[in-house]
Order: structure tokens, then sequence, then C-alpha cells
């Protein structure tokens, strides 16, 4: 019902729903265009190109990392919607541009485009965003942005698809950037466009160092990249992991959809939990759930179906979590002048090593002849995971 949207706050100091609406909108539609529509695009790309696209992904993957660590300084710099207005023209220059690629070098520079584009117009300057200007009920606007990732996993791609069903691939891509094009920039004008390190006091020039050297800063990046990895490795291999079990094939699917549309509910829940308990104590809640529910894996052939929805239930709330609390987290954390080149670097440093985590599947797979070894190793990541988050402090409590 659109009645209710009458009553959301005006835009304050405090916050306000606006903003965060569309920035999960622009999400929505770049991530859901680009990245979530990478796997109905990838088949047809390949096709074209000798079988072979998955550079082009890659160079997606890493190209979206390595703007994380621009972003934020940008956004201090320049103010955030110029930093938004470049990142969504880039992300549909890149896919017009592998739209119309005839060689794989053109292919793989508009996926890299595109890739950057995406990385500095969604995830990172959102949540520096709502972290910034959303205070009051941050954790509950972090579950609004960051399940439109979930939503456009689940509503764009079946667009894709149907595109590439009546046209060709290079056609999905070109109504993929021009959706990009005609409404994003409209959105942008929404999002408030002040510098995000903008306060009563520059920043100075030793304060992001100086910041990067504390114990604080360091935990959380550890914490998060093995968390990144637990969650990487599991999701990359659950399906197979399921069948190796003796689950059919689309049995196995439909646990593994299962468990990434709980996302969406887990979002919610655990931005409310968080308001309500701190980042600290949900982030580090999550972490032993995220242990519990990849464990579950190695479960399903003793319980059989218990066991299949055992996993569903906790991997798929926990794994959607860590992005929420442990960016509310690193904001207790630091100064506030510092926070989005950190979320940046922070982000682009679990997202590089976190890109790891099927490759080392793979090999502890082979030596230990099956899942076993890798959930085992994914689950103590998570494990081990929590002590550190459990004994990060917020920088008030530290200058106190």
């Amino acid at each position: 019902m659109p009645r209710p949207l009458l009553l959301l706050p005006r835009f304050s100091a405090d916050g306000a729903w606006l903003p965060v609406l569309a920035l999960s909108a622009m999400t929505l539609l770049v991530q859901g265009c680009t990245l979530m529509s990478l796997g109905v695009l990838l088949p047809g790309i390949a096709a074209d190109f000798g079988g072979q696209a998955g550079g082009g992904a890659t160079a997606f993957l890493l190209a979206m990392s390595l703007a994380s660590l621009a972003v934020g300084s940008s956004m201090g710099k320049a103010g955030v919607r110029p930093v938004l207005l470049i990142g969504v023209l880039l992300s549909a220059a890149g896919f017009a541009l592998a739209a119309i690629a005839q060689q794989r070098t053109a292919l793989m520079a508009g996926m890299a485009l595109s890739g950057f584009g995406a990385g500095a117009s969604t995830i990172v300057p959102g949540i520096a965003v709502i972290t910034r200007h959303h205070v009051a009920r941050r954790g509950l606007a972090l579950a609004v942005f960051l399940g439109a990732a979930v939503v456009a996993g689940a509503v764009v791609p079946p667009f894709v698809a149907a595109a590439m069903t009546f046209w060709t691939w290079r056609m999905a891509m070109l109504f993929c950037s021009a959706a990009i094009v005609l409404a994003c920039p409209l959105l942008v004008l929404l999002v408030p466009g002040d510098r995000t390190d903008a306060g009563p006091m520059p920043v100075e020039r030793t304060a992001l160092p100086a910041a990067i050297r504390t114990g604080n800063f360091l935990r959380i990046v550890l914490a998060m990249t093995l968390l990144q990895l637990a969650i990487n490795g599991v999701l990359f291999a659950a399906v197979d992991s399921l069948m190796a079990e003796g689950l059919s094939q689309s049995t196995a699917v439909l646990a593994y959809s299962s468990a990434n549309l709980l996302g969406l509910p887990a979002l919610l829940m655990g931005g409310m939990l968080a308001d309500r308990l701190g980042a600290r104590h949900s982030l580090t809640a999550t972490a032993l759930l995220l242990a519990a529910g990849t464990m579950a894996l190695l479960g399903v052939r003793m319980m059989d179906m218990a066991g299949v929805w055992l996993f569903v239930l906790l991997w798929g709330v926990a794994s959607a979590l860590p992005g929420q609390s442990g960016s509310m987290l690193l904001a207790d954390a630091v100064e506030a002048e510092v926070f989005p080149r950190l979320l940046g670097l922070n982000t682009a440093i679990i997202s590089l090593v976190g890109a790891l985590a099927p490759l080392w599947t793979d090999q502890m797979r082979a030596a230990g002849g099956g899942y076993g070894l890798p959930v085992s190793v994914y689950a103590a990541l998570a494990l081990a995971a929590a002590p550190l988050i459990a004994s990060v402090r917020s920088s008030q409590a530290e200058a106190g």
C-alpha cells in the first residue's frame, strides 16, 4: 500500500528514507542489470567468443573490487553525486562496449569498465551515505539498501533471459545499458550531495594512515576477510556439495536458491537487532551462526532433508548479514571523517581475498577427496572471526 510512505520522515540530520530508497533502486538496477545477470549472459557470450567468457566476468569482478579503493576518497573530495553519476555512466558505457565487442580484448575492457562503474555507484557509496545520514535507524536502512541487491538477483535476470530469447545477448546487454542510463541519473538527484568527509574540521593528511594502523581497523578487516572467505567458499560450491551428499540437481538448486532468498528477511530482522543490540554483538552472533550453518552441510547425509533445511536456514540467514553489521561496526570503531575511505579499503581487501575461495576449495577438495576438508576449514574461519569481532571497541570508548 502506498499510503505508509507518507509517514516517512523528511530528510534531516538524523536521516531520511527517500535517499535510502533512491540508493536502493539504483543498486537494484545497476547490479541487477550487470553483476546479477552475468550468469545468464555468459553462455551466450561464450558461444560467440570460442567458448570462453570467464575472463570477462573476472575482469568485471576485479574492477568492481578495485573501484572500492577510489570511491571513498573521491566522495570526500568531489562529493557524493558526481561519484555516483560517473559510476552509473561507466557501468552503462562498459556494458554497451561489451555488447558490440567483436574481439575478446574489447569484451574484457568493456566488462572491466562496467565493473568499475558498478563498484562506484552501488554498495560502498550507498553504505557510506546511509551510515552518515541515517544514524537513528541505520540497521534497518542498511537492510533495505542491501536487500535491493538480493531482489536484483531474483527480479532482473529473468528479464535479461527473456531478452536473450527474443533477440540476442548483445541486445539484452544494450537494453540493460539503456535502462541504467534512463533511470539512474534521476535517482542520483535524490541523494545528498555533500562531501562524505565534510565536518567541523578537515581530514588531516595523517588521519587516514593513523586510522589504518589502529587495532580496531585491523581486527575488523581480518574478521571480515575470514567471513568473506567462509561465505564465498560455500556460495560457489553449495550445489555441488549437496549433490555429493546424495541430492538430485533440482533439489540441490532449490535448497541453494532458498538459502539465498532468506537473505532479504534476514537483512530486515538483522538490521532491527543490530540497532537494538549493537553491531558488535550482532556480528559476533552472525559469525557463530555462519560456522554452524556451514557445518550443517556435513550433516546432510546423516540427517537427510533435515540437514538440508538446517543448512538453508542457518547459512541462508548468516551469509546475508556481515555486509550490514560489519559496516555498522566499522562506523562505530573509527572516526566519522575517515569512515568512507576505510569502508572502501575494507571492501576492496575482503573482495579481492574472497575471490580466491573457489580456487582454494578446488585445491582442498582434491587434497581431501571430497568436501569434508573445505567445509570444515570454512566453518573454522567463521568461528575464528567471532573473538576478533568481540574484541573491537567503539572509537568513543577508546577516546575515553
